[in-house]
């Protein structure tokens, strides 16, 4: 697996699964957000579409983190509005550990066999392609566009996990290779679109205990 983006923490952290899920998220955001305009650094997350600042507000909210979300006009001739994120608490969270924990959970080949831990992996993979689906490159559906659902993902890793995600979330689903670039297409059906409105419902974060 790899690793790379800030930031770190230590090994022995010690978090509930409410706090992994959401730390998890945020990393799918961060590095989702690759492909398209995103960009960040260690205080300040840059989208290009308002519904991932949005639920990355949300998400540190949950966790008891403050931040500010800040838009601006960018661009010459053609304008655009970037959707910054600031939140200078974030550094001092294990979201290293979170991130590697909802990883493991998710593509990990442990058995689930509570249904507590079901539900667990099932939110893990929710949140995945949640992630994708707000900051990512999407292509397929709305607007314009046709054809299936499809991510392109940013590294190894991230294709890796939509295609756990969306088995464990009965999407079928393929990884292609496109000009040298990952790409997770998932088969047009009813859980196709139930992967579409993960990104559309508005989804309540359970608030996480210090």
């Amino acid at each position: 697996m790899q690793g790379g983006w800030p930031p770190q923490d230590t090994p022995d952290s010690i978090l509930p699964s409410s706090a992994v899920a959401a730390g998890f998220e945020i990393g799918m955001l961060l590095r989702c957000a690759r492909t398209g305009s995103g960009r960040h650094e260690r205080i300040a997350m840059e989208f290009s579409q308002a519904g991932a600042a949005a639920r990355l507000a949300t998400l540190l909210g949950a966790l008891g983190i403050p931040a500010q979300r800040v838009d601006y006009a960018a661009g010459g001739r053609h304008r655009y509005t970037v959707h910054r994120v600031i939140c200078p608490g974030l550094s001092e969270w294990p979201l290293e550990r979170a991130w590697h924990l909802g990883y493991q959970r998710l593509c990990g080949g442990g058995e689930y066999r509570s249904a507590r831990q079901r539900r667990h992996r099932a939110d893990l993979a929710e949140a995945a392609w949640r992630a994708a689906v707000l900051s990512g490159g999407v292509r397929g559906g709305g607007g314009r566009r046709t054809g299936p659902l499809a991510v392109r993902a940013s590294d190894t890793d991230i294709a890796v996990i939509l295609v756990r995600a969306a088995r464990i979330l009965e999407a079928p689903a393929r990884l292609l290779s496109v000009a040298g670039r990952h790409v997770v297409e998932v088969t047009p059906g009813a859980a196709e679109l139930a992967l579409r409105r993960l990104a559309v419902a508005p989804v309540p974060v359970e608030a996480v205990a210090s």
